[in-house]
């Protein structure tokens, strides 16, 4: 069998969860198999700047290790920097967001297509840990009501 197509505009991905720590990628992983769905995990708004591209590629990777069955994708936002995202396509990152300028997101293209990376032009809709409720019964729902909705 072989790996979906990333790169196409017709990739659906996993749900889509935004996260800043190692805990809250751990929570939305057990989330994703108690669903029985895969799980994209996507960096802040413009995180490649602020916790570098090893930190979302060793985040990944960590995941992946603790929960050997469950499909997980990483997507690092990368603003508009574009040596940030350069280095994002060629480490453990599935696809970066890059809102940066047209010459720079022609190059960036031509790389994330040779290395079987996805480009996006714009941050997929996602559950933001951070919005998510302080109490930890309605912040479970609030995680289960996301996996449930999203295909």
């Amino acid at each position: 069998m072989s790996a979906p197509d990333i790169r196409s505009g017709g990739f659906a991905w996993p749900p889509v969860v935004t996260v800043y720590s190692h805990d809250q990628a751990r929570e939305a992983a057990a989330a994703a198999l108690r669903h029985g769905t895969g799980l994209t995990l996507l960096s802040a708004d413009s995180a490649a700047d602020a916790v570098g591209v090893g930190w979302m590629a060793t985040l990944g990777r960590l995941i992946r290790e603790e929960f050997p069955t469950l499909t997980v994708y990483t997507i690092l936002d990368c603003g508009a920097a574009g040596g940030r995202a350069m280095a994002a396509l060629r480490a453990e990152i599935d696809a970066i967001v890059f809102t940066g300028g047209e010459k720079s997101t022609l190059a960036l293209a031509d790389q994330a297509d040779d290395l079987g990376k996805g480009l996006l032009p714009e941050r997929p809709e996602s559950l933001d840990f951070l919005t998510l409720p302080d109490d930890p019964e309605r912040c479970n729902i609030a995680i289960s009501e996301w996996f449930e909705l999203t295909p």
